[in-house]
């Protein structure tokens, strides 16, 4: 099991972390900003959030011209249409599949049931609801505008992308690379095994670079963390497997590990979001 040195070295706290990196709202829950040429968010965080984050912005007299989104899920877009209403001349960007998820009906009927359990999980009240907006800028592999170029990093889901500032050296993945819980790396393949494990092989190309997780904070240099990423994620498969054929029922296997993981290691994130997630890496594991 990975342990808590991580934590340790990880700069998970509010502030600027270095050469105008900043870390903004919650380390849980990050909203990072990079100010360079041109001023950028990365992520959005929970709807209910949306006035720490404005607030956060208008302290530090930033105005965002973009703001890059590394995927479709509630925790990292919730905020987005409050920002734009705070700052209009701002540009979304994100993937095709993003677009194409947050034009569906039933995608935002979800969105909104888990951001109101994650308001609970919070012990927050607010009378924000989560809108669906539009995505400005459409990007996919290989991509360029101003200072960042994009990676296409499915296999935490399919819509994922990753955002490369090669001149402040760093690396935003989202959930692409897994996220740090209670000392542990957790992987996150929800939507493909194989492609999660091609896509942390990716970005570990960028092994020298700083590696902005989409939950927890930034690991000054993303090597030994991504190499154990891959090791874990090849363990929890091996997991799931070994579990599938003690008891085969994919149900089963989600109470065993949920029992284990959530209750066992005290997780924080929403019952139902959590549900959803291990549900859809068992699936991935045996379709792997």
């Amino acid at each position: 099991m990975v342990v808590l040195w991580y934590i340790l070295i990880m700069f998970s706290k509010k502030g600027e972390f270095r050469d105008g990196i900043y870390l903004l709202n919650h380390p849980e829950v990050p909203v990072y900003l990079i100010r360079g040429k041109k001023n950028y968010l990365i992520d959005a965080a929970f709807t209910f959030m949306a006035p720490n984050i404005v607030g956060e912005l208008e302290e530090l007299g930033v105005e965002p011209h973009y703001l890059l989104l590394t995927h479709s899920h509630y925790d990292h877009i919730g905020a987005t249409p409050f920002i734009r209403k705070n700052f209009p001349e701002i540009k979304v960007v994100a993937s095709r599949r993003t677009a194409e998820i947050l034009a569906k009906p039933k995608a935002i009927e979800l969105i909104k049931s888990l951001e109101k359990e994650a308001e609970r999980s919070f012990g927050e009240v607010s009378d924000l609801e989560f809108q669906p907006f539009k995505i400005d800028i459409i990007v996919g592999e290989g991509d360029e505008i101003e200072e960042f170029s994009v990676l296409e990093t499915p296999g935490h889901t399919r819509c994922s992308v990753s955002f490369v500032f090669p001149e402040k050296k760093i690396i935003f993945v989202g959930d692409a690379a897994g996220v740090i819980e209670e000392g542990h790396i957790r992987p996150q393949f929800l939507s493909s095994y194989d492609q999660y494990v091609a896509s942390l092989q990716k970005i570990l190309k960028y092994g020298d670079f700083s590696l902005a997780l989409g939950h927890g904070g930034i690991i000054p240099e993303g090597r030994e963390f991504l190499e154990n990423s891959l090791k874990k994620t090849e363990e929890f498969r091996k997991e799931i497997l070994e579990y599938y054929e003690k008891f085969g029922d994919m149900e089963k296997v989600a109470r065993k590990i949920y029992r284990e993981e959530y209750e066992g290691l005290g997780l924080k994130q929403p019952k139902e979001a959590y549900m959803i997630n291990l549900r859809a890496m068992i699936k991935s594991a045996l379709n792997s």
